[in-house]
């Protein structure tokens, strides 16, 4: 009786060890291994959140550029375009991938598998596909940054 007390008492002081599980890993493409490379654990999370953070509003500018009557991004050039520009305003010229060399072919594999490699017109269906590579390409990197933090 004087255990459950007790017990009872750590948790109402909330002195009871929590043990927190690691986060829950969304699959392909596989970016933590390119984040963990780094000798700082902190700044390889910054990194991935912020890439994971690109990758989400890439997604969202050509989701919104798509409802539009009349899309602005109609080819997959374009779409690649709009990447390099989002990249170099993000990083002033830098590459995450030139910060850590797996990531860039990691996620080169991703998206060719996911969207092929033709650069020409897009329909309605790609540009669903874009969407969905970018929005997973996010999931992926907040989980490499979620992971990061959480071993750290």
């Amino acid at each position: 009786m004087a255990l459950m007390l007790a017990a009872a008492g750590l948790l109402q002081l909330d002195l009871w060890p929590t043990i927190t599980p690691p986060p829950e890993n969304p699959g392909a493409p596989e970016l933590l291994a390119a984040f963990r490379e780094s000798d700082d654990a902190g700044a390889a999370s910054d990194d991935a959140q912020r890439f994971g953070d690109l990758c989400g509003a890439l997604a969202d500018v050509i989701a919104y550029d798509a409802a539009l009557a009349e899309p602005q991004l109609r080819t997959g050039v374009q779409l690649e375009n709009l990447r390099m520009i989002a990249r170099d305003t993000q990083l002033s010229g830098a590459s995450y991938s030139a910060k850590y060399p797996r990531l860039g072919d990691e996620i080169k594999v991703y998206l060719d598998q996911q969207l092929g490699v033709d650069g020409g017109a897009l329909d309605e269906d790609r540009r669903r596909k874009w969407i969905a590579a970018y929005r997973q390409l996010a999931k992926s990197a907040h989980y490499a940054a979620d992971y990061l933090n959480w071993k750290s």
